[in-house]
């Protein structure tokens, strides 16, 4: 009975180290890869951020920031970089970020964004006040 039980607990430390070795395996893979599946159908349009020296987009469910022909993504509290708008899309360390980005919170530079459209959100107004009234003298 004795031997049975260890033969059955070597057989079984044997299984767990294999599942650890595949599971270890597996993370490997995952973090060599280390894409995400991110999916932009249209170029997203950008405002530029004179102050900041990038430009992030306006009206697309995801950060982007367009800086120096790359582009950097922010989403659930992780930075992926690619060389195109519509990937693939890689993992980057913040502190691996260019200094123009990385010196910005993220809210700091949504709220940047948000500023900068309102600016030239108001001068299309402006503009298209200015129109109609030309366009309807009294």
């Amino acid at each position: 009975m004795r031997k049975s039980l260890c033969l059955a607990a070597a057989v079984a430390g044997m299984f767990i180290g294999t599942l650890s070795a595949n599971a270890k395996d597996e993370l490997s893979m995952t973090n060599r890869r280390s894409g995400v599946s991110i999916v932009i159908s249209s170029r997203p349009n950008f405002i530029d951020l004179p102050d900041q020296g990038f430009s992030i987009s306006v009206g697309s469910p995801y950060d982007i920031i367009s800086y120096d022909n790359r582009y950097y993504l922010y989403q659930n509290g992780g930075w992926y970089n690619s060389s195109d708008y519509r990937g693939p899309w890689v993992t980057i360390e913040q502190n691996r970020l260019p200094d123009r980005i990385r010196r910005h919170r993220i809210e700091d530079i949504r709220r940047y964004r948000d500023v900068e459209y309102r600016k030239h959100d108001n001068r299309d107004n402006r503009y298209n006040m200015d129109q109609r009234r030309n366009d309807n003298p009294r």
